[in-house]
This record gives C-alpha cells, sequence and structure tokens, in this order.
C-alpha cells in the first residue's frame, strides 16, 4: 500500500452555488482558499480543490496508485463534495483514469445525471465473475475520471467483506493511479472499517456543526481498525463579515 504520511492537512471552503459533483450527488459548494494555483489543465478548478489535491501528493510516500477514502464524522459533512472536487482534479493531472467508487447507498435515478442506473456494481461483477469495466462509467464532462457504485442496498459496504474489498482494490490498483472512496459517516462501523484498506483517510468535518469530540472520536476509531487519518477539510466555512464588505 501508499500509506501517506503526515502532518495532518486543513483545507478550507466557503459554500456558494457551483456545478455538481460526480455520479449521482447534484449539488456542489464553492471553495475558498487562501492560494492561488495556476498549474496546466488543473488550473481550470476551484483553488482549494487544487490545494487538497497537491497537499495530499505531497503526502506520498511511494509512487504506487493511491486509494484514498473521504468521510465525515457525522451525516450531513458534504464527503460527497470533497471527494468529487479532489477526484476532478486528480483526473486533470494524472495519465490514467481516475476511478471514484461511490460506497453509499444509492440515490433516486432523477439524480444520477448521465450516469446508467441500469449498470451493474462492482460487487455485482464480483460475484457475476464479469469484468470489473461493466461497472465502471465515464463522468460526463471530464475526460479523464470515472465512476462505480461499489454495490447495491442500503448499506453498500456490507456486501464485501474485508478479504474481497482488499482484492477489488488490488485490482482496480493495476488500473487507476488514484481511486476515491465517498463513504458514509464513520459513525457507520463498516465506513470506518474500510479505512485500514485505504492508504489514507480525509475527514470532512461541517464548519459550526460537527463537533470536536466527533472528530476525536472519528479519528480515533480509524486509528483503532488500522487506518491512517490524513487530516481534515473543513467545509462550508462562513465569514463573519457582511457580504457587502466582501469586495472590498
Amino acid at each position: 500500500m501508499n500509506r501517506l504520511s503526515s502532518p495532518e492537512l486543513t483545507i478550507l471552503r466557503k459554500p456558494t452555488g457551483m456545478s455538481g459533483p460526480v455520479g449521482p450527488h447534484a449539488v456542489e459548494d464553492s471553495p475558498l482558499s487562501p492560494v492561488r494555483i495556476g498549474i496546466g489543465a488543473v488550473s481550470r478548478h476551484p483553488p482549494s480543490f487544487v490545494q487538497l489535491y497537491y497537499a495530499i501528493e505531497a503526502r506520498r510516500t511511494t509512487a504506487m496508485p493511491l486509494a484514498i477514502q473521504f468521510a465525515s464524522p457525522s451525516p450531513g459533512g458534504g464527503a460527497s463534495t470533497i471527494a468529487s472536487g479532489y477526484a476532478r482534479v486528480a483526473a486533470d493531472d494524472c495519465a490514467q483514469p481516475v476511478l471514484y467508487i461511490d460506497c453509499n447507498a444509492a440515490g433516486p435515478v432523477r439524480r444520477r445525471g448521465k450516469q446508467d442506473p441500469s449498470a451493474p456494481s462492482l460487487a455485482d461483477t464480483l460475484r457475476r465473475g464479469v469484468s470489473l469495466s461493466e461497472a465502471i462509467q465515464p463522468v460526463r464532462d471530464t475526460r479523464n475520471l470515472l465512476w462505480a457504485r461499489l454495490a447495491s442496498g442500503d448499506r453498500p459496504l456490507l456486501a464485501l467483506g474485508g478479504d474481497r474489498l482488499q482484492a477489488l482494490l488490488d485490482m482496480l490498483r493495476a488500473s487507476h493511479p488514484v481511486i476515491v472512496l465517498d463513504t458514509p459517516p464513520t459513525d457507520v462501523p463498516e465506513a470506518a472499517a474500510v479505512s485500514r484498506f485505504c492508504d489514507g483517510t480525509v475527514l470532512v468535518v461541517e464548519a459550526g456543526k460537527t463537533r470536536q469530540w466527533e472528530i476525536e472520536n472519528a479519528k480515533a476509531l480509524i486509528e483503532r481498525l488500522g487506518g491512517q487519518p490524513v487530516g481534515a477539510v473543513l467545509n462550508r466555512e462562513r465569514t463573519l463579515l457582511p457580504r457587502w464588505m466582501g469586495g472590498r
């Protein structure tokens, strides 16, 4: 595996309307970043997603493919938004396709955009003994990003045991330099357990709502289960200044 090193990272994001995230998730927030980055194709992305991508890249310990988990300590933190923004930047920086795996319960078909809701999940392909490519679809408006559901049902992570998930990620690493796992909050036991099969876990924290003890509990649980917390993204950070002062 390609364990990510410390120290931890913290990225701030401020909400406004923008384009939607990967796959079935339809709501996106606009980020706020203290830096300006313009490097090739990635310069078209919101700066905080670019900052997040390069902060994680700086923590790589080897050049091996990277499997990274995004999860919140509690529901509603916006992990899907952060995971998809990171994945889009990675797709523009990598030579081979980046794979985004949705490990959440399937949402309504109307929210899936151009993804085919009838396509099998990765767990389906393993069970049927067919190629994993049957479960993988291109993401619209992105040249180098692919999307797949991990499994069907209300708790997809329970469809695969640890050994099968490890084998699945090993197979996917052969074709994808970056694998992004968008998982339920870590208060779902199997979501925290997934961390041990990833190279690092980014905790997505909702500003003003996620409590410090929830963050500490999530971090301790991930470490106890053999995972590696990389750091936190403070999502939906709000300024204390009135809107009319923002342009001054």
